[in-house]
């Protein structure tokens, strides 16, 4: 008896002794008095200090120190591989050999830390990760992509956006006012002088900021790269400045063509057209200090004109028109030593919108192919050229189809596109997992474009100016793999998944978390995309017919055989819809369940916000269960009629349809006025855009409406039951119907 109780004695005593040393060696791990700077560079200070907030250091014990010689005991070393002066020079060396692109290493050396940069930007993106090397004794780390551009969004300061997204460009800022004071003064002199007044003021006001926002950036040793919208319209750039152009030189008023959503305001076949464009490039990028522009050549581009000087010479097409303005901006821009992005996104699918043409070409079928249009472009100039295309072969579609165009551009660096702003995926008010769909294209992305191409995010919420991605306790997941994933695109997405659920939940409450978001990529799409096609682009209920049967082509899938079977009007396709919509409310019901064993977990504020989110996204996705098995229903009826027979049981569930969403659109985005989310700056109750997409009573009016009048053109109206029946009355702006009882 007494030897086996020594026995378990000494077992247990070694576990003990265990536990006590593994503490011991993670205080000891913690316990830094010092960071010392050797690379002396801003950005270098600035990976000091957030590493001093991390650590709990104060701001007195960051020292600047280029000749220090040794690392003691409680030092973080900040240095770069230019710093090869330094005592440990030989390690640098040998460091070098490891590092690609803006890499960085850490080191533990007489218990300190020697972290090493191959850029001062480097050290920052060490900083933002410290978690992950402050307990190793070495710790590599590369990019994926040589090239990682993110638009500039939350509440962190810029350094701390660099430190978390690890990128080397930024867009951002607010631009610049071109007034041609100076370049053309002939047309600013023409102008009233009140305009004028307007325009210099906020010119100066403009430039203040921009070069403010440059400059820290600079500090920061990453690019700026300001954004320049709508192509070549020089009547959306300023019209006040466009309409002296016209007025002093009116050659180079362009011809729209009848009809067409693009317009011809500028001519390219004018020589003088060029010369203010580039004025205008030119005056633009000198205001804002910015290393590049990333310039939008779509949707209300301002080139398609069709005079007759370039229906001669081809400057009518869309492809020459891209060719010579790509070829203009660059011309200007590289003369300056700045960089030009092309960005060659385009609408989602050729439509119409209030009578005008959208042409959206490049995405196939009657749009023709994305090559064809950027050929030239690719193909005709020079390599510098920075090409940008979205992953999306549509216009950010929740599931959509990879880019057909991404990798075509071969002689030149390429950039995949991600837009991570809930656009038509109900613009993050519900939880919006994207993860498994990130994964996926980000390893695309670098099969296409390869390692010296790169890739680019704009994070935030469509038409959610208080809203921050960053903040937001449920979708900022989808941002934190992204970037994860630019630097180690291997991932376990369980381990990515983890870490992010513990900081925000901790162990307990973030397993159950993270159950019910990964439920929440496939709800979203099954709500948002029925059988695979389009909606919203701002993720809003439809207002029409007519509109619906444009949405739905979005995703680009309606004339592949695979999919065109699924409009196909049938009930057998209705019957897919229903199982579909089914199906993503039995998932949103699970991600209640997980929520309900989190709570226990999780703060109070935390569940009260999920649950309010989670409320908002199965009342939403109920509507929208009624709303795309209704108009399926409608497509049957219209198909049916056009044979001269119907099937008039179809209007029963149609009025059913009908009387859910009545009670259910009051149910939509219920909330506390005085309630604060995690993504927001304020209450609830004080939003700039109370939380909405819509109202779904339009259109299922019209549906109903419209697939009663097709049932009794073929039966009479003395054939539907009365309990079908329901007093529907539409009267809105895409039309105005009254029911005939």
């Amino acid at each position: 008896m007494r030897k086996k109780f020594f026995k378990n004695f000494s077992a247990g005593l070694f576990v003990f002794l265990g536990l006590l040393i593994c503490c011991y060696n993670n205080v000891e791990r913690y316990n830094y008095k010092r960071i010392i700077l050797i690379d002396t560079s801003d950005a270098s200070k600035f990976a000091a200090k957030i590493l001093a907030k991390k650590l709990g250091i104060h701001s007195d014990s960051i020292f600047c120190i280029p000749e220090y010689r040794n690392i003691h005991r409680g030092d973080i070393l900040l240095i770069t591989t230019s710093n090869d002066g330094f005592q440990y020079g030989r390690y640098i060396k040998h460091i070098k050999k490891k590092l690609k692109y803006d890499g960085y290493v850490t080191l533990r050396k007489n218990r300190g830390i020697l972290v090493c940069g191959k850029r001062p930007r480097s050290l920052l993106y060490a900083a933002g990760d410290m978690e992950k090397w402050i307990n190793r004794d070495k710790f590599v780390r590369n990019p994926e992509f040589k090239t990682r551009i993110a638009v500039f969004h939350g509440r962190m300061s810029v350094p701390e956006f660099i430190a978390y997204m690890k990128v080397n460009m930024v867009v951002g800022g607010p631009g610049a006012t071109v007034t041609f004071k100076n370049t053309m003064p002939e047309i600013f002199n023409s102008l009233e002088e009140d305009v004028k007044n307007s325009l210099v003021n906020s010119s100066i006001e403009k430039e203040k900021k921009s070069k403010e926002f440059a400059n820290i950036l600079h500090e920061c040793d990453v690019e700026y790269i300001a954004p320049f919208s709508y192509g070549c319209d020089f009547k959306r750039w300023s019209l006040p400045l466009y309409e002296a152009t016209i007025k002093l030189y009116p050659s180079v008023e362009g011809k729209s063509k009848e009809r067409s959503f693009e317009k011809g305001t500028i001519c390219p076949s004018d020589s003088m057209t060029w010369v203010v464009v580039k004025n205008y490039i030119k005056e633009y990028i000198e205001k804002t200090d910015a290393d590049g522009l990333i310039v939008s050549f779509w949707d209300s581009y301002g080139l398609y004109c069709q005079c007759e000087r370039c229906k001669e010479n081809g400057l009518n097409e869309f492809r020459n028109e891209l060719y010579v303005a790509v070829k203009n901006y660059y011309d200007v821009l590289s003369s300056l030593g700045k960089k030009l992005i092309v960005r060659t996104w385009s609408s989602g699918v050729p439509h119409w919108l209030r009578g005008e043409w959208v042409h959206a070409p490049g995405y196939g079928h009657f749009g023709g192919e994305g090559y064809e249009l950027w050929g030239r472009v690719f193909e005709e100039l020079p390599r510098e050229i920075i090409i940008q295309t979205k992953i999306y072969h549509s216009d950010c579609q929740p599931n959509a189809r990879f880019s057909e165009l991404l990798g075509k551009a071969k002689n030149h660096i390429q950039i995949a596109e991600y837009q991570m702003t809930g656009q038509t995926q109900g613009r993050f008010y519900f939880p919006t997992s994207m993860v498994n769909y990130i994964k996926w294209t980000m390893k695309e992305s670098l099969k296409r474009v390869s390692a010296e191409g790169g890739v680019y995010i704009h994070p935030g919420a469509t038409r959610q100016r208080n809203y921050s991605l960053f903040d937001d306790i449920l979708n900022s997941i989808n941002v934190y793999v992204w970037k994860e994933l630019t630097w180690d695109i291997d991932s376990d997405l369980n381990d990515l998944w983890r870490k992010w659920a513990t900081d925000i939940y901790g162990e307990r409450g973030g397993k159950f978390i993270i159950e019910a978001l990964k439920l929440s990529e496939e709800a979203i799409n099954l709500t948002f995309s029925p059988l695979g096609f389009g909606t919203e682009t701002n993720s809003d209920f439809s207002n029409s017919i007519n509109r619906k049967e444009v949405v739905i082509m979005y995703t680009n899938r309606y004339y592949l055989p695979e999919f065109s079977k699924y409009l196909l009007p049938t009930i057998e396709n209705i019957n897919l819809v229903v199982q579909e919509k089914n199906k993503a409310l039995k998932l949103i019901k699970k991600m209640y369940d997980y929520l309900r064993i989190a709570k226990p977990f999780i703060r109070d504020d935390y569940y009260k916000e999920i649950k309010t989110r989670f409320d908002w996204f199965r009342e939403f996705a109920i509507c929208r269960k009624y709303i795309d098995e209704s108009y399926w229903r409608f497509r049957y009826l219209r198909c049916l009629n056009s044979m001269r027979t119907t099937d008039p049981e179809q209007i029963k569930f149609i009025a059913q349809a009908y009387d859910s969403i009545k009670i259910h659109k009051d149910k939509l985005f219920l909330y506390d006025d005085n309630f604060k989310f995690s993504c927001y700056d304020t209450l609830l109750g004080e939003l700039n855009r109370p939380p909405s997409l819509g109202n779904p009573i339009y259109l299922i009016s019209e549906l109903y409406i419209r697939s009663l009048q097709l049932v009794e053109e073929i039966v009479g109206h003395d054939y539907i039951p009365d309990e079908w029946i329901r007093n529907v009355q539409y009267d809105h702006s895409f039309g105005n119907l009254n029911k005939r009882r």
